[in-house]
């Protein structure tokens, strides 16, 4: 998901288009939860989870994947293929480029399906502060929106997404703040966009720099270091999250609250899970329940949903049962359940 400081333009949040479910056909809601291109198409997955398909899959600069005919390609807003079906597999075009793959390897096109990049890495994660993270021969590195080499590969692992129980997935080591997390072995340093370790590898665990500090961890416990490398907030936590709005969730003795900058609760354990804050709100789950608070971490959204999430340019996915919806940070539906 986008980070607290990028935040999308106007522009772009107005055009925003995502995806919704209907008689199990996939198709598209505007942000006043109008459908802009009907349900016409057949989700992949028997599993097809909104909550993912909106950050995954969703229309970005004006382009969204679908899937037709066991291939992908991608469609304009008025539910038109402009790039043909002709990928093994896509990502959502950021900056202009989106990530394909092509006989098992990935490459980069532009927005009107040119290759930029030819077809040869085994990995790749998006496009971020001019700079794609690859993979190939088993190691990570960085190459330009061009495919020269800003970084040649030689790490095991690289971090650089906000904590988020959205994306289970690697984080695909984009650079955030300039720095991106990079593992070699089993430790974890934080590079910068030559490649040189500003913070040698020497923690267990990492997340992306938000606000100028990253959740590091140390043994079992996480705390945040500053720019500097240096421990802004000590290991104290059984797990962390990405800093928004000043503010980070962490989990102590089984629950989650959320800290300040400095460590300091601004809101106690008290939450079975949370995320980090997205446009200004965060989910939580109490019991089994999620809702939202805001950043005085008082329910604007009181749990009631069996899954949701973040926000994103006013709307976020939950889920009641076995159908999903979409809701405004009232808590009012834009878009009712439906599966």
């Amino acid at each position: 998901m986008l980070a607290q400081s990028e935040l999308i333009p106007q522009d772009v949040a107005l055009s925003l288009l995502l995806p919704v479910l209907q008689n199990g056909r996939l198709g598209y809601i505007n942000r006043l939860g109008q459908l802009t291109i009907s349900p016409q198409f057949s989700p992949i997955d028997t599993n097809f989870k909104v909550l993912t398909a909106a950050t995954l899959r969703s229309f970005r600069e004006g382009l969204a994947p679908v899937h037709i005919s066991g291939k992908w390609g991608y469609m304009d807003a008025a539910g038109t293929l402009v790039i043909q079906d002709q990928f093994e597999d896509v990502g959502i075009f950021l900056g202009g480029l989106a990530a394909v793959k092509i006989a098992g390897q990935w490459g980069v096109i532009d927005t009107t399906g040119s290759i930029i990049v030819n077809p040869q890495f085994e990995e790749m994660g998006g496009f971020s502060e001019g700079a794609i993270s690859v993979r190939k021969n088993g190691k990570w590195g960085y190459i330009t929106a061009t495919g020269d080499y800003l970084v040649r590969p030689q790490f095991d692992d690289l971090t650089g997404s906000r904590w988020t129980t959205l994306n289970n997935q690697p984080a695909h080591g984009h650079f955030s703040e300039g720095l991106a997390g990079a593992k070699v072995g089993d430790k974890w340093g934080y590079i910068d966009r030559t490649g040189r370790f500003v913070v040698i590898p020497q923690y267990d665990g990492a997340h992306s720099y938000y606000q100028g500090l990253a959740g590091v961890q140390v043994g079992d416990r996480w705390g945040f270091l500053d720019v500097e490398g240096e421990f802004a907030v000590n290991p104290q936590f059984d797990e962390v999250g990405g800093f928004g709005c000043d503010l980070a969730p962490a989990k102590s003795n089984g629950l989650w609250g959320f800290i300040d900058p400095t460590g300091v609760w601004a809101a106690n354990p008290q939450f079975e899970d949370a995320y980090s804050f997205f446009d200004g709100y965060a989910a939580v789950r109490s019991g089994d329940k999620w809702g939202y608070v805001d950043s005085s971490c008082r329910y604007v959204v009181h749990p009631q949903f069996d899954e949701a999430g973040d926000f994103l340019a006013g709307l976020a996915p939950v889920r009641m049962g076995n159908e999903w919806g979409y809701i405004n940070p009232q808590g009012m539906f834009v878009w009712s359940p439906t599966a």
